[in-house]
């Protein structure tokens, strides 16, 4: 039978208080679907388990005895977390992610959704584009750990959908906000967006809507790798310009600071092709809706 949110699957979340995983949440809860919801952090109420994953016997049981038919793993290290200390987050979340592998042998048809990074493609060209198949050769701590636990989950629980995604933007509180979060900030609190160099460094933006629309569609595919990235591959400056005209704000260009690390854009054509389905907003449209909603 082909698993979807009609058919009412049981789903785990962990870090349900994290950015995806509580975005995720609402979904699944205005769909009426059982769900448990796993945090680090405390939290309280129905469905809701606050303990540390790198606990094996609570994550064993939890898993156990909730017998889920969906597990999706949000509750990861940052990007920042991993350039800053690279051995306390990669050591915590290995430990996190063969907690979950071992709980999940004993439920082997339970479809495993994990959220790698584009960060797995640093060290490679920003120019051309890449895709699942391109070798890697990753130069940053967040992807060397990322493309080390995807293969460490596809060897061991090999019905596991793993996506490789972009900055993602939109509904939500985020930890670690990216440029667009920031920029509007910027605009409501100074009028202005200060740009590092020329802002030609270029970002593929991710809007949440689409990331959540493919998570759905993640309970039924095909397992493997899934790049999810925008469709669009937009500058700074340019992004900055769209954001500054809605808040009727300016932009400074601070010329001898540094511009950030720039990724290769990630081709999308897999996972449309495999949930024949294209779920992407343009950038421009998705942007828009976004400013909107926090204007």
């Amino acid at each position: 039978m082909k698993l979807t949110t009609e058919n009412k699957p049981r789903v785990i979340i962990t870090g349900s208080l994290g950015y995806i995983g509580s975005e995720f949440f609402k979904e699944i809860k205005e769909k009426n679907i059982e769900y448990l919801l796993i945090d680090k952090e405390p939290q309280t109420g129905p469905g809701k388990l606050s303990f540390n994953l790198g606990d094996y016997e609570k994550t064993f049981k939890t898993i156990k005895d909730f017998q889920p038919d969906v597990f999706i793993h949000c509750g990861t290290h940052s990007a920042i977390a991993y350039r800053d200390n690279f051995l306390e987050s990669f050591t915590e979340d290995l430990q996190a992610l063969t907690n979950i592998l071992k709980s999940l042998s004993a439920v082997p048809q339970c479809r495993l959704i994990y959220f790698s990074s584009s960060y797995v493609y640093s060290g490679l060209p920003i120019t051309g584009g890449v895709s699942e198949n391109s070798l890697l050769a990753p130069k940053h701590n967040f992807g060397v750990a990322k493309s080390f636990f995807e293969q460490f989950i596809l060897r061991n629980h090999k019905n596991s959908v793993i996506f490789r995604l972009s900055s993602v933007f939109g509904a939500g509180e985020s930890k670690y906000p990216n440029t667009v979060l920031n920029f509007a900030k910027e605009c409501l609190e100074k009028g202005e967006i200060n740009i590092w160099g020329q802002g030609d460094r270029k970002i593929q933006y991710v809007f949440m809507k689409d990331v959540l629309n493919y998570i759905l569609e993640a309970f039924h595919i095909e397992p493997g790798i899934y790049n999810l990235g925008g469709d669009d591959y937009v500058s700074i400056a340019d992004a900055a310009q769209t954001i500054a005209k809605f808040f009727n704000a300016k932009i400074v260009f601070l010329k001898d600071k540094p511009e950030g690390e720039a990724l290769p854009f990630l081709f999308n054509d897999k996972i449309k092709k495999v949930s024949n389905k294209n779920l992407f907003t343009t950038f421009l449209t998705s942007l828009i809706e976004y400013l909107g909603s926090i204007k």
